[in-house]
């Protein structure tokens, strides 16, 4: 049976903290292909939880973090950003990441969180741009996303180490 917390959204505040950091480490430990750098993750974790500290006149990074479950015990969490690309003065929403506790997986989460985004597209008026980096699970991902958002293209990674086996 399945004990997770009813698939609802909401923004994360500062007793979210710890579970934040918490989501993000296993998220990192699961997905990730560079290395962690701490100190900038705490500071664009900051600025999305204590928005308030932001003096007004400071452009850089702004987001939002959404969360499932009560504080202490979260179970999954969306990290949006609104960025603009290299060649565009056009804001898009950004998703940095989408992540579902490994306990809560059997549950609607991972759907509710896409749906918050595109809720995001709704409440701005700014179109989502998102995808799935991942080293775990990737095609499932990739299936769920395609039911439930428009495809405009892939990913692909070249490293030094793999660098031999693609071919010119």
């Amino acid at each position: 049976m399945d004990k997770s917390s009813p698939s609802i959204v909401r923004i994360a505040g500062p007793l979210d903290f710890p579970e934040v950091w918490r989501l993000l480490m296993q998220s990192h430990q699961e997905n990730a292909i560079f290395p962690l750098a701490e100190d900038k993750v705490k500071w664009f974790v900051n600025r999305a939880i204590y928005p308030e500290t932001i003096p007004p006149d400071d452009t850089a990074f702004r987001g939002i973090i959404g969360v499932i479950g009560q504080a202490g015990s979260l179970e999954g969490l969306i990290f949006l950003s609104i960025g603009t690309y290299w060649y565009t003065h056009a804001k898009n929403i950004e998703e940095l990441m989408v992540y579902v506790d490994p306990e809560h997986r059997r549950s609607e989460h991972a759907k509710a969180l896409v749906s918050f985004m595109k809720m995001q597209v709704e409440l701005t008026g700014i179109p989502l741009v998102t995808g799935i980096l991942s080293t775990q699970r990737l095609e499932a991902k990739c299936r769920m996303y395609q039911r439930l958002l428009p495809k405009i293209g892939e990913f692909f990674m070249v490293t030094p180490r793999t660098l031999s086996m693609v071919s010119s």
